[in-house]
């Protein structure tokens, strides 16, 4: 018990002595802090004369060298906005570029799987070899068995209808002063 308080009380007296801080300490902390307030005081000044107040004291040395700061500065600002410009045109290009790649990737699919669903009609000089193989057709397409399509037999009572149009007639723009697409028409 002897022990913990002696060792409380040379804590308590270490951590006093540590607290109060020597003369020398407090002089060089007190001239930071004048020098800090001058600094203060000078941007100060300076950002109102910066903005356009104050200026009746200014000399016209004095006058031409804000001057030159101001245009100096509004000179780099005026830099850096070209050049965030810019980079935002490049990116805006490097993706445009990308999605016409996509595009283009994604129509030629589409031609691809158009050309798998339709079929190639047979020209004349293709049929008639009578090599075994299709006619004598080499293709890349699978062969599709006779069954698959069914004949049609002729109904009377449907008769095809055509919708005509008359050449010089123009279609009815759309709202938006969009013209439909043909086969809407």
């Amino acid at each position: 018990m002897l022990k913990t308080l002696e060792r409380y009380q040379r804590y308590i007296y270490a951590s006093a002595d540590a607290a109060v801080p020597s003369s020398d300490e407090m002089q060089n902390n007190y001239q930071e802090y004048v020098k800090l307030k001058t600094r203060v005081e000078v941007l100060q000044h300076s950002q109102r004369n910066l903005l356009g107040e104050d200026l009746d004291p200014l000399s016209t040395s004095e006058l031409d060298q804000l001057e030159s700061q101001v245009d100096k500065t509004l000179k780099q600002i005026r830099s850096r906005k070209t050049q965030v410009l810019l980079d935002e045109l490049c990116d805006l290009k490097r993706k445009e570029q990308m999605l016409q790649d996509a595009n283009r990737t994604l129509k030629r699919k589409v031609n691809e799987a158009d050309a798998v669903a339709t079929p190639r009609p047979q020209l004349p000089w293709q049929s008639g070899c009578g090599n075994g193989d299709r006619d004598g057709i080499l293709s890349d397409e699978p062969p599709q068995p006779e069954h698959f399509f069914q004949a049609l037999e002729g109904n009377p009572s449907l008769q095809p209808a055509f919708h005509t149009m008359d050449m010089n007639q123009q279609p009815m723009p759309a709202p938006g002063g969009c013209y439909p697409p043909a086969w809407m028409a």
